[in-house]
């Protein structure tokens, strides 16, 4: 089913970014984007940089759409210095491959290929196994 689509707040907060994402766990299906800016909002599909960008775009902020270009978007900081709202890096199917953004506590939300959006856990399994500590902050919240 599709979810009902809300005119962006341009608010700037992360609330409004998170709470865009939230709507969409459990109700939307992972596009593998393969570098083309790949989401269908109405039809809650998403590539992972797709996703992330989508939700920035909800509180007003703009960054890219692709991993390529945000991998080397914001300022770099080390993981011990992640807030929430950074973004995280997984070198999945090539370096970097995947994005999602960090909640804080081992734990971040994206567009993860096997669930659709869903919050997933880095500190265990497969993300803790390709995050090689690769955190950008695009954002002061």
């Amino acid at each position: 089913g599709s979810v009902a689509y809300t005119a962006p707040a341009n608010d700037g907060s992360l609330s409004t970014i998170l709470n865009a994402g939230y709507k969409y766990i459990g109700n939307s299906v992972y596009v593998f984007g393969g570098g083309r800016s790949a989401y269908d909002v109405a039809n809650g599909r998403f590539d992972c940089s797709g996703f992330v960008s989508w939700a920035f775009r909800q509180a007003g902020i703009s960054i890219g759409s692709s991993t390529s270009v945000l991998r080397n978007q914001g300022t770099k900081i080390s993981f011990s210095e992640a807030r929430p709202g950074d973004l995280v890096f997984f070198d999945t199917y090539k370096k970097d491959g995947h994005v999602g953004i960090y909640l804080g506590g081992g734990k971040f939300l994206g567009s993860q290929s096997s669930t659709g959006v869903a919050v997933a856990n880095m500190s265990s399994g497969y993300y803790q196994k390709t995050f090689k500590g690769h955190v950008r902050r695009v954002a002061n919240f």
